[in-house]
Parts: C-alpha cells; structure tokens; sequence
C-alpha cells in the first residue's frame, strides 16, 4: 500500500463510451511504462469489496484528479480513503488473480 502516488497520471474518462454518463463511470489512468488502465469509478461510501482488485482513493486537486492512496479494494480502501479526504474509489479488477470469481464479497 503506498499514500500520495505520482506513479499513475490521470489519463481521462473512457472517451469510447457512446454514453456521457457511462463514460463517467471509468476512468482511465496512465501507468509508468506508458500503458493505459481501465478503472471503475465509485463514491468512497459505494466501493465494493472485490477480492484481488487493485483500488485508488481519489481526490480531485486543482482541476484534475490525484491518487491519495492505493492498495487493496474493501473496508481498508474506504478508511483509508476517508482518511485522506478522496471522493472517490477506482477499482481496477485483475483477471490473473487467484482470489476465485471476480465477485463483490
């Protein structure tokens, strides 16, 4: 788990998405090598608890969004999102994990 991150940069909504209101749903971020990842957007209080997804606290600082926190998705990443003032929860599911089916607990 890390606080204050500059490791991944705020690469915008999900652009594609034919839906404005879909769009706001994911969030794409840009990891240090350059590539692109697909996160889901939830209010703190609303973040599921997926086993074995990554999950950033989210705060929006001077216009653009800024990752407070990362570490496990669940209870962890909303206290620690409150902790930290984030008004939001990006969960990004790993299809790798060995957690068993990708589904909220």
């Amino acid at each position: 788990m890390m606080m204050h991150s500059e490791s991944l940069l705020d690469d915008g909504p999900l652009a594609a998405a034919p839906d404005a209101a879909l769009a706001r749903r994911f969030r794409l971020w840009r990891a240090p090598d350059g590539r692109r990842q697909v996160y889901s957007v939830y209010p703190v209080e609303e973040a599921p608890d997926y086993p074995g997804a990554v999950a950033l606290a989210v705060r929006e600082v001077r216009g653009r969004r800024v990752v407070m926190w990362s570490g496990p998705a669940g209870a962890c990443a909303r206290a620690a999102a409150a902790a930290a003032g984030a008004h939001e929860i990006h969960l990004r599911i790993l299809p790798e994990a060995a957690s068993g089916p990708l589904a909220p607990q």
